[in-house]
């Protein structure tokens, strides 16, 4: 595609600094030509989250649409977009909605016109102030607008950005509550509130967006039950297995669970900073997430056992295994410091090639010889779990299982 042609561009954010992210996404987007008024819509997803701002912008440009989704996606990624379920909550949404003179069908990543860019009231409403000429004939953009809630809110260029502040308590001055605390005040932030034991929670949730519960899993219920129920005030806890019902009758809850391992506070406020996190309920938590550069992705009450499970299979049982690697190499005087770039490198190729490109070792290649000359030459204490994972390798690579005796 040559020259120069009419492009249409649709922006949404519905979590922190909207109005932020939506002017930092202009500045990088080239060639443009018009910006409608800003709108703000309420979501259209079964998953809670906040009203989003929408916009469309008109661009004069040379570029292509997979040019354009270049853009888009670097837009989003300045932004730390995380997709979090389908249709959910996200500091940053870019695409592209229509390209004079080109149609493009390359799904799931590209498809223009955009094939449900005509059924969005969201879209159509703020397309009308740049491109009334794409509407269906006879759209009546004001009582679209009116019934479906979607607000004016005015220019981009005059709108200011939006207070991204979250005062927060804690209960539990652990581990955990301590790291969360000092994760927070290191990104800037004021310093929380922090329960410990044996305090007066009558005070908690005053003057506070959100109160986080840091205690034990046993305790979350208990504690939840302690405090004063408030209409304004987010009660969350960070505990992976358990769901949103452990949080009483609040009438916001939550749950945010960092998937990090935090040995102590100082140690964990590192980790805490950019991690990701696994999110529900109230949208307040995910805003908590955008505070500490960190990636949220929403699990829903009836998986999280078996997404905690998976969290304690890679970080728990990972570390009995190298638990396992240190007491067998030390039987050959071998550090287990000789094997920790084999481990690093490991990891990483799983990262780059997924968990079954990435197995290499005589389970992958079938040589059983090798594993029972391993299994022969373990003590009796060690042989259960190196054959319950040389299973685990054979089924990972495809092979079957050799039969008993």
């Amino acid at each position: 595609m040559t020259g120069r042609h009419r492009t249409f561009l649709a922006l949404g954010s519905n979590i922190g600094d909207r109005v932020g992210h939506l002017r930092r996404a202009l500045a990088l987007i080239p060639d443009v030509d018009g910006e409608s008024a800003v709108y703000e819509t309420p979501p259209i997803s079964e998953i809670e989250q906040d009203a989003f701002l929408n916009m469309v912008v008109r661009l004069d440009t040379e570029l292509d649409a997979r040019a354009l989704l270049a853009v888009c996606r670097a837009c989003e990624a300045d932004a730390q977009r995380v997709r979090i379920g389908h249709w959910g909550p996200r500091t940053l949404d870019v695409d592209v909605l229509w390209v004079d003179g080109e149609t493009v069908d390359d799904p799931p990543d590209l498809i223009v016109p955009h094939p449900r860019m005509l059924e969005r009231s969201f879209v159509l409403v703020p397309l009308a102030d740049v491109g009334a000429d794409l509407l269906p004939e006879g759209y009546d953009v004001e009582a679209v607008a009116a019934a479906d809630e979607i607000v004016q809110v005015g220019i981009l260029a005059d709108l200011d950005d939006e207070p991204t502040e979250l005062r927060v308590h804690i209960i539990g001055a652990g581990r955990v509550g301590g790291a969360l605390a000092l994760a927070l005040t290191a990104a800037g932030w004021p310093a929380p509130t922090i329960f410990g034991r044996g305090d007066d929670l009558a005070a908690v949730g005053d003057e506070a967006d959100i109160v986080v519960i840091a205690t034990p899993d046993a305790a979350i219920a208990d504690v939840a039950a302690a405090i004063p129920r408030r209409d304004d005030v987010t009660v969350a806890h960070l505990a992976g297995s358990l769901g949103l019902d452990v949080l009483g009758d609040h009438p916001r809850v939550a749950a945010i669970h960092p998937l990090v391992a935090l040995p102590d506070p100082q140690t964990g406020a590192e980790r805490l900073r950019g991690a990701w996190y696994a999110v529900a309920g109230d949208p307040s938590v995910q805003h908590l997430v955008a505070l500490l550069d960190g990636h949220a992705f929403h699990v829903a009450d009836q998986d999280r056992v078996a997404y905690h499970a998976a969290a304690v299979v890679a970080s728990n049982h990972l570390v009995a295994l190298l638990g396992q690697a240190e007491r067998i190499a030390s039987t050959a005087d071998v550090p287990l410091a000789a094997f920790l770039d084999l481990i690093r490198g490991t990891v990483d190729n799983v990262a780059s090639l997924g968990p079954a490109a990435a197995l290499t070792g005589p389970a992958a290649r079938g040589d059983e010889a090798t594993i029972a000359r391993h299994i022969a030459a373990l003590a009796d204490d060690e042989r259960f779990a190196y054959e319950a994972m040389a299973a685990e390798a054979r089924r990972l690579a495809g092979r079957p299982q050799p039969e008993d005796g």
